[in-house]
């Protein structure tokens, strides 16, 4: 009971310094902040994936399909944003099932390879589908408005991306919490044993994999609305593996871990944004360093250096020996 109080304090805490964080911030620093509230949603819900045990690297593709669909609807058909949004993640859930579902029975490497070749197709039908997306020229998105009024400034636009990643996060963290979180668990540790004992276990991946491109879509809507333009090679391979990368980084055991692994990585690896080669080795190294000195991801590093400076202290403490007791 006492931790779980502790746990709501701390997301309190958290909540309130990210409502008024952007008192005193400028322009540049609150479009960094957004861009770091949309990898977390994308960070966190993929965690859905992987905590059923599945490689899933096909998470840019459903956040392309739901930018591409919130954006052709609002700007073309003159849907308002909210439905845009809700139906580029309803059409990225679609596409999943669609994948999913025939794909699902595979695993390891093999469940991996079709999630790449998907993000692959979605990218290339993108690019030749010129008379829709624009093609490689791209195309302008309205920005985000809600209930018909536009956000214009970026304090808006920042308050509605932190309301999508506080209902992401509490609705993962409930999902956790629950039977199916820990159904899906036990598929991860023991997916045999699991189905032995009558776990229907495509249905449940099948559910994981449906959630977590429900997110990404939603995702790519807000994305596409805020940069207000979009093209095919954003949504490519790169963006899909920086998402897992979020997740090994910061750690996937965790709730916590994506979120730290978004953050950390989006604002460090900022300096390199444009120059693909060094982004692409700067995310490279950082997981390589993580993988070896910390396996459990960033989010076990209190543990870690309350280990380390147990250790020193014990090593520090003098050593007092016993004297034999004198028999008479």
């Amino acid at each position: 009971m006492l931790k779980q109080r502790r746990v709501w304090f701390g997301f309190g805490a958290l909540a309130a310094g990210a409502v008024l964080l952007p008192q005193g911030l400028g322009s540049y620093q609150l479009h960094l902040l957004i861009l770091v509230l949309i990898n977390i949603v994308l960070a966190s819900s993929l965690r859905l994936s992987l905590m059923v045990g599945q490689l899933n690297i096909g998470h840019s593709g459903f956040m392309a399909i739901g930018a591409y669909t919130s954006a052709l609807l609002v700007k073309e058909v003159g849907l308002p944003f909210e439905l845009g949004l809700l139906a580029g993640a309803g059409t990225a859930a679609i596409a999943s099932i669609i994948i999913g579902y025939p794909s699902l029975r595979l695993r390891g490497v093999y469940f991996a390879l079709v999630t790449v070749a998907f993000v692959e197709a979605v990218r290339l039908a993108a690019t030749a589908w010129v008379s829709l997306t624009g093609g490689p020229s791209g195309m302008t998105v309205p920005r985000p408005n809600l209930l018909g009024v536009p956000l214009t400034t970026r304090s808006d636009q920042y308050y509605l991306a932190l309301f999508l990643a506080a209902l992401t996060l509490f609705i993962l963290y409930r999902l956790e919490r629950s039977r199916l979180g820990l159904t899906w668990k036990g598929i991860r540790q023991a997916d045999n044993l699991a189905e032995a004992v009558g776990v229907d276990l495509t249905r449940y991946k099948l559910l994981a994999f449906v959630l977590a491109s429900l997110f990404a879509g939603a995702a790519g809507s807000f994305y596409a609305h805020y940069i207000r333009f979009i093209f095919p090679p954003t949504f490519g391979f790169l963006l899909a593996v920086n998402i897992l990368v979020y997740n090994f980084v910061g750690g996937r055991e965790r709730l916590a871990g994506p979120i730290i692994g978004a953050t950390f990585l989006t604002l460090l690896a900022e300096p390199f944004r444009g120059v693909t080669y060094y982004e692409t080795l700067f995310f490279a190294i950082g997981l390589l360093l993580t993988v070896v000195l910390l396996p459990g991801g960033l989010v076990t590093l209190p543990q870690r250096l309350s280990g380390i400076y147990r250790t020193l202290l014990a090593k520090r403490a003098p050593v007092t020996r016993r004297r034999a007791p004198l028999i008479p």
